[in-house]
């Protein structure tokens, strides 16, 4: 076992192969580091975009506490300055429509 060698098996191995898959054994490591380095570059400029999407103002905050209660704050001037949630249809003043004719 002291006299094997690695790189002479391995380039053995390579001499013993057909043409077609001499010729893919040397595009696909390539292409494949190319397409990795695509992804990942493409990853990174999506995500820069996705930082710079929410330009506007920060309207609510939901919070749990430690005795998992939910409490949602209001950011700004109160409700009855400038309402940040309008309902197009307060409750109750349309009526439900039957569709089952």
């Amino acid at each position: 076992m002291n006299d094997y060698n690695f790189w002479q098996d391995l380039f053995d191995t390579y001499q013993s192969l057909s043409d077609w898959l001499k010729i893919l054994w040397l595009i696909v490591p390539p292409a494949f580091v190319l397409a990795l380095v695509a992804l990942t570059m493409r990853f990174r400029i999506e995500s820069r975009k996705v930082e710079r999407r929410f330009d506007g103002e920060l309207v609510y905050s939901i919070h749990r506490d430690a005795d998992n209660r939910v409490h949602i704050l209001r950011h700004g001037p109160g409700a009855g300055e400038s309402p940040a949630l309008l309902l197009p249809d307060p409750a109750g003043t349309e009526k439900a429509k039957d569709f089952s004719r």
